[in-house]
């Protein structure tokens, strides 16, 4: 993470030589955002993966900006150099920001650690899904993969018809081979949140309700699925270093460090106008819902 630090570093220290507001980024316009962005702009678009289209990254980052109106220089340049050092997208899906006070956090959504996995040749697909009470499924362990698990959504009703979600499951084609299928229920992943989650158990401990655990279960439910995913599919350094920066994103909780966030803020919100709602996550997408298909807090 040393190369990150010295990056920020860098980045940040024209804007220590400028007079600021106790060091908090005053951009109220959209042209402001842009000007900022444009003189900052190649400390991350430097990072990017050559796959990942500067203009467009610098468009999303565009866009999240008027939500981080209160934050400070180096935070917000924290958040966009990690986003950009793993190739992920900041726009709630792949990966998201979200300001805590003055501090802009990074953390990865399911579908970031989905976009990792692709990148190995050997991957061909990743799969991820939520089973509800009233679909058709079935899961029988001894049986020679990929016969040992079957889901049949019910297509012909509504979410809310289909009932309850009660599973979420990940899997990924390697090699023209299935993976083992994870599975996990809502129990499991409530035992996961107690068992690992640092930042949860601050958060009770301090009777706040900032943690993503307090306010977008779901998501967390499905990051928690695809991280154990994780285990078994062929690993790489981006993985792995994506783990110890989502760890280390919990650990701090609302107090984020060197690589942390979460989420977007309200759209309708304008810049300049203080934020006093707490932090929370994009919703957990759907299969099918136009997302690529596609964390464990372990």
């Amino acid at each position: 993470m040393s190369d990150l630090k010295d990056r920020v570093k860098a980045a940040t220290a024209e804007d220590d030589q400028q007079p600021q507001q106790a060091g908090v980024l005053d951009i109220a316009a959209h042209d402001g955002h842009l000007k900022w962005l444009q003189s900052h702009g190649t400390y991350f678009t430097d990072a990017l993966p050559r796959h990942v289209d500067k203009a467009h990254f610098t468009a999303v980052a565009l866009s999240v900006l008027p939500s981080l109106k209160n934050c400070t220089n180096q935070s917000i340049m924290t958040s966009l150099l990690a986003c950009a050092r793993f190739g992920l997208e900041p726009d709630g899906r792949q990966a998201a920001i979200i300001p805590y006070k003055q501090t802009a956090t990074f953390q990865p959504m399911y579908q970031g650690y989905i976009e990792l996995m692709y990148r190995h040749p050997a991957v061909d697909t990743v799969h991820f899904g939520w089973i509800r009470e009233k679909d058709e499924w079935d899961y029988e362990p001894t049986a020679p993969s990929p016969r040992d698990f079957r889901h049949r959504p019910r297509v012909d009703l509504t979410d809310d018809e289909r009932g309850k979600v009660i599973l979420a499951y990940a899997f990924a084609w390697i090699s023209g081979h299935r993976s083992q299928v994870i599975m996990l229920n809502r129990q499991q992943t409530t035992e996961i949140r107690d068992k690992y989650s640092k930042g949860y158990a601050k958060a009770v401990r301090e009777e706040k309700s900032d943690s993503p655990w307090q306010t977008s279960f779901d998501a967390m439910w499905a990051k928690s699925c695809v991280r154990r995913l994780v285990k078994v599919v062929p690993t790489s350094t981006d993985l792995t270093e994506l783990i110890n920066a989502d760890d280390d994103a919990d650990d701090a909780s609302a107090v984020p460090s060197v690589i942390r966030g979460t989420v977007v803020a309200r759209d309708d919100q304008e810049p300049g106008e203080s934020s006093t709602e707490d932090p929370s996550w994009p919703t957990a997408a759907e299969p099918g819902s136009g997302a690529r298909e596609g964390g464990e807090q372990e």
